[in-house]
């Protein structure tokens, strides 16, 4: 009998660990892989949802890139990278001006997924 308990609590202890491993390498994995991008700005918007009793609210940002493609960027705040500016960049990106942005992040259209950023240069 305590063969089978000190058996069930490794287990749990293995699976906690797992799930740690997973967590924290889904963080780095999304978070620390900075892209650069010059891009011109487009057009900015601000998608805000609601489900029952909870909202939430991000930025996205349009522009395109020196090669003519046309990108799509979220701007929220990041926790991990200590981003807390989000509304401040939002007011200082303007229309038809062309910024070097870095992203951290991935795009994935299916799942609506967007490449964060993180930092803003304006290019003069």
């Amino acid at each position: 009998m305590i063969r089978k308990k000190n058996t069930r609590t490794f287990f749990v202890v293995i699976m906690i660990a797992i799930m740690l491993v997973l967590l924290i390498g889904q963080e780095a994995i999304f978070n620390f892989n900075d892209t650069e991008y010059t891009i011109t700005i487009t057009d900015k918007e601000r998608i805000y949802t609601e489900d029952g009793n909870s909202s939430s609210s991000k930025y996205l940002i349009f522009g395109d890139d020196q090669n003519g493609n046309s990108l799509v960027f979220e701007n929220t705040d990041c926790f991990i990278r200590g981003k807390w500016n989000s509304s401040n960049i939002q007011g200082q990106l303007k229309n038809n001006n062309t910024y070097k942005i870095t992203v951290i992040g991935y795009r994935v259209p299916f799942l609506s997924w967007y490449q964060n950023i993180i930092k803003i240069e304006e290019v003069k």
